[in-house]
């Protein structure tokens, strides 16, 4: 399904109660709607990898955590989580969470992601985000991509959001 804007078209791949997987551009977005999950971790890497070896100059990956009702993820998601982060595969050219809620328990998930990407790379240190602004300029640099504005990626989030809430 195609869901769009004037600026930007959003392809849901897949939506449910707690997330929806969405790609815009060469970026696939894990948007969570509630708690992180083991499901929803192991759908986003099944939906990433097929998606992903199709996109010309490979894909990065983008987690996004919402305001409301963020909590750090039980030891099952995490472990997943530390899957994703470890798989292999030329055609992932990054990993970024973009972490929009404040204060501790924000503080606390963002340690956490740290920690798992941290444990999952080699190279450049885990990309965790506050705002989209910061997130495009990582992704347009990444997948090498101008058109990955901080404007197009916020309407981008918010087209699938609405998408994934019927809205």
């Amino acid at each position: 399904m195609v869901a769009s804007s004037s600026s930007v078209k959003v392809e849901l791949l897949e939506r449910t109660d707690v997330y929806v997987v969405a790609t815009w551009r060469r970026l696939m977005l894990l948007v969570w709607r509630g708690q992180a999950s083991v499901a929803g971790v192991e759908r986003s890497r099944a939906l990433f990898q097929p998606w992903a070896t199709r996109q010309v100059g490979g894909a990065a990956f983008l987690i996004v955590v919402p305001r409301e009702r963020t909590e750090p993820p039980d030891a099952e998601t995490r472990a997943a989580m530390q899957r994703v982060a470890t798989a292999p595969g030329g055609y992932l050219k990054g990993v970024a969470t973009l972490i929009e809620a404040e204060g501790f328990i924000a503080a606390s998930v963002r340690a956490l992601m740290m920690r798992l990407q941290a444990r999952g790379t080699q190279g450049p240190a885990p990309n965790i985000f506050q705002t989209p602004a910061e997130v495009a300029a990582w992704a347009a640099a990444v997948l090498q991509d101008q058109e990955v504005t901080p404007e197009k990626l916020e309407e981008a989030i918010r087209v699938a959001r609405e998408a994934a809430s019927g809205g």
